[in-house]
C-alpha cells in the first residue's frame, strides 16, 4: 500500500500522508451493511480522519477501512478517488480502481486491474546492507536465502512441512556447494522454526524472528543473496525475491482439505464477488501458477534434483506501470 502510494506520488508530483487507524468491534460486520462513516473507528482515530483536509486519493487495503474511505469521498463532495489493493470484501462498484493479484480471484471488470506482483516493498539502507554483508562474508557461495512465512488459512505449515522444506534446501545446497541463509517471519511459529533449524545442515545462518528484535536481514537479502527459496504463503515475499533478478524457487505449502474452491469468473460466483457478499477463497496456487507460466519462479523440488536455473528472468512490470499511470490520470495533474 505504501509502495503504491509513493509510486503514484512520484508519477504526479504529489505528497503522501499516512494515517494509522484503530478500530471498534463494528468493523466485524460485513461492509455491505455498514454505511459510509467513521463509526468503525475509536475516538482518537475518528478525530484523526475527520479533521481533513480531504485528499485527492485514498489508497487502502483489506476490508476494515472501506467505510472510512467512503465517508472521506462523501465529505470531499465525491472529489476523492478510492483505490484498493487485494480484495476489499465490498461491492466493487464502490471503488474507482481495485489493484489485485491472482490469489484473490476477483472477476474481470473495467475497474479491476490484475498485476503479476504486489507493489515493491522497502529495501534495506546502505548501513544495513553493509552490516549483513559482513555477517554473511564467511558463508560459501552461492548463498541461498530462505524466506519463510507460516500458516495462513487455507495454507498449512506445520513442523512436518518445515522438515520437508529443510530436506529440500539441504539437497539444493549440497548440489550447489554453497550455503543457506534463513529468515523467518512473524507468522512462522516457534515449532516450525525449530523443526526447520534442526533439519538444516551447515554451513548456514538462521535468523529467528522475534517481536522487538531490531536487527533483521529480510530487506537486505534481495541485494545480497545469489538465489532464493520462498514459501508459497506470501505474495509479498515472492515479489521481493523475484524483483532481485536472481533465481527464485518456491516451496509450495499444502492446502487444507477443508478449504472450499469456487470461482468468481462467471455465474453466481461472479455476482456474489461483484456485490461484495462473498469473495473467492485465497488461492496462492493461482498466484504461483501465473508466475511460473511467465518463467519468473521455479518449483524447489525441481531445483533440488537438478540445481538452480541459469538465472532470474527479466521482469517487466507493465501491468503495474499501467495501473500507476491510470491512477495518476484519475487524480489529475
Amino acid at each position: 500500500m505504501r509502495a503504491l502510494a509513493h509510486a503514484v506520488a512520484d508519477a504526479r508530483g504529489g505528497e503522501v500522508e499516512e494515517k494509522s487507524l484503530s478500530y471498534r468491534a463494528l468493523r466485524l460486520f460485513p461492509n455491505i451493511l455498514i454505511p459510509p462513516g467513521t463509526a468503525v473507528l475509536d475516538a482518537v482515530s475518528r478525530r484523526l480522519v475527520e479533521e481533513g483536509p480531504w485528499p485527492d486519493l485514498v489508497i487502502g487495503v483489506g476490508r476494515r477501512s472501506v467505510p472510512v474511505a467512503r465517508w472521506i469521498r462523501k465529505a470531499s463532495g465525491r472529489r476523492t478517488r478510492l483505490v484498493w489493493l487485494g480484495r476489499p470484501r465490498a461491492p466493487l462498484d464502490w471503488f474507482d480502481l481495485v489493484v489485485t493479484t491472482a490469489q484473490y480471484g476477483l472477476p474481470e471488470r473495467s475497474n479491476v486491474v490484475m498485476v503479476d506482483l504486489p507493489p515493491a516493498s522497502p529495501v534495506a539502507s546502505p548501513d544495513d546492507l553493509e552490516i549483513w554483508r559482513e555477517r554473511f562474508s564467511d558463508l560459501p557461495r552461492p548463498q541461498v536465502a530462505i524466506l519463510v512465512g507460516g500458516e495462513r488459512w487455507p495454507i498449512r505449515f506445520d513442523a512436518r512441512e518445515a522438515h520437508r522444506l529443510g530436506a529440500a534446501v539441504n539437497a539444493l545446497v549440497r548440489r550447489l556447494g554453497g550455503s543457506w541463509i534463513v529468515s523467518t517471519s512473524p507468522r512462522t511459529g516457534i515449532r516450525q522454526s525449530r523443526a526447520l533449524h534442526e533439519v538444516l545442515k551447515k554451513p548456514g545462518y538462521f535468523y529467528y524472528w522475534r517481536e522487538g528484535r531490531k536487527e533483521n536481514p529480510h530487506h537486505a537479502l534481495p541485494a545480497l543473496a545469489d538465489a532464493f527459496v520462498v514459501t508459497s504463503d506470501s505474495a509479498s515475499m515472492i515479489a521481493e525475491a523475484v524483483r532481485s533478478g536472481r533465481p527464485v524457487l518456491v516451496h509450495r505449502l499444502p492446502r487444507s482439505p477443508l478449504a472450499p474452491r469456487w470461482s468468481a469468473r462467471h455465474g453466481l460466483g461472479r455476482r456474489l464477488a461483484e456485490l461484495g457478499i462473498l469473495s473467492p477463497p485465497r488461492d496462492m496456487d493461482a498466484f504461483c501458477d501465473r508466475l511460473e507460466a511467465r518463467g519468473l519462479i521455479r518449483p524447489l523440488t525441481d531445483a533440488a534434483a537438478a540445481g538452480l536455473p541459469s538465472g532470474g528472468s527479466t521482469l517487466r512490470e507493465r501491468d503495474l506501470e499501467e495501473a500507476i499511470a491510470r491512477i495518476s490520470r484519475m487524480t489529475g495533474s
